[in-house]
């Protein structure tokens, strides 16, 4: 007896442990949809991608085994995060064959430059060489501050906000900035954004840069989602339209960022805002760096950039104006 009941638990193991391991693997899919309750079921609302292709896996491992409850779990899983991702395709605010008003389109770069970045002169390169209208920076510190002078003779504005102990951001403009300094509750994890008004072919926007806490814990989950809800609450209360950029900390499955579409911003493209900008090329790549405008403005174009050095990629935009006789 002695011999027989390890190797029994053994046997039972072997049969239990794939099914531990996938059931593991398969719940978060669901448990992110209740984003909106906690901030650690929104973490879960992120790796959409990541849930897609371990659902096949499952898909496949069931299929072999014969595990029929197994293989109905895995494929409704599957179609869930199938589901998810291609609702970004198809969603009203993805534009497509918008007319637009003639003329140059407004440039944008938003680029987390990671404040430790050893590569600063390559990212003073590729600014110079996308040549974009507005820049938005996040993690700039003193260093960065300092590099970014260089860049005055394109991007003679600027608002640079710095902070003692951590990383600001910073706005570079060839077109004036009309500084709208927005007020934030001042909490431990509060961190700088940018909001000002850009005049762009005789029409003024509202133009905001954010980078909000990543949510790592309550706290900084509750300021990221906090910025979130009063970002729309300018955007909703302004009669000028906006445009939204910068490193969200979220991707667009997050629960709060579904809640700024209810001021009007969207996703106004013509592809889905899927395309990874962090940790590329890794396990955990997902998209939180993103643009978001709202009526008449129309992103034309969306680019994730090469790696820098930093733990993001860059993110190229161009935004023009829809036709106004289209009336969106």
């Amino acid at each position: 007896m002695s011999v027989g009941f390890p190797a029994a638990l053994r046997g039972s193991a072997r049969r239990w442990l794939p099914g531990i391991f996938l059931v593991s693997g398969l719940l978060p899919s669901w448990m992110g949809l209740a984003g909106g309750l906690h901030w650690s079921l929104d973490l879960l609302s992120h790796f959409r991608w990541q849930y897609l292709l371990f659902g096949l896996a499952a898909i496949a491992w069931a299929w072999w085994r014969r595990q029929h409850g197994m293989l109905v779990l895995a494929l409704l899983t599957t179609l869930l995060n199938a589901g998810l991702i291609a609702g970004l395709a198809r969603a009203p605010h993805v534009i497509r064959d918008v007319p637009l008003a003639e003329g140059a389109p407004l440039r944008v770069l938003t680029f987390n430059v990671w404040q430790h970045n050893p590569r600063k002169e390559d990212v003073l390169e590729y600014i110079r060489r996308v040549d974009a209208d507005i820049l938005f920076l996040a993690e700039v510190d003193g260093r960065w501050a300092r590099s970014l002078a260089q860049l005055a003779d394109l991007y003679p504005h600027r608002i640079v906000r710095l902070r003692p102990r951590d990383a600001g951001v910073a706005v570079l403009s060839r077109l004036p900035l009309e500084d709208q300094a927005p007020a934030l509750p001042q909490t431990r994890r509060t961190l700088p954004w940018v909001m000002a008004h850009v005049t762009h072919q005789g029409r003024q926007l509202l133009f905001i840069g954010t980078h909000p806490p990543s949510p790592i814990d309550g706290n900084r989950a509750w300021s990221r989602d906090r910025q979130f809800a009063i970002i729309a609450e300018y955007v909703e209360a302004s009669s000028m339209p906006a445009l939204v950029v910068g490193d969200f900390n979220a991707t667009p499955w997050s629960a709060h960022v579904r809640q700024l579409y209810r001021s009007g911003l969207a996703f106004r493209g013509p592809e889905p805002p899927w395309t990874p900008t962090w940790k590329v090329h890794t396990p955990l790549a997902i998209a939180i760096d993103h643009a978001l405008c709202t009526e008449p403005l129309v992103i034309t174009r969306r680019k994730v950039g090469p790696a820098l050095g930093s733990d993001h990629r860059p993110v190229e935009i161009e935004v023009r104006w829809a036709d106004a006789a289209d009336g969106r």
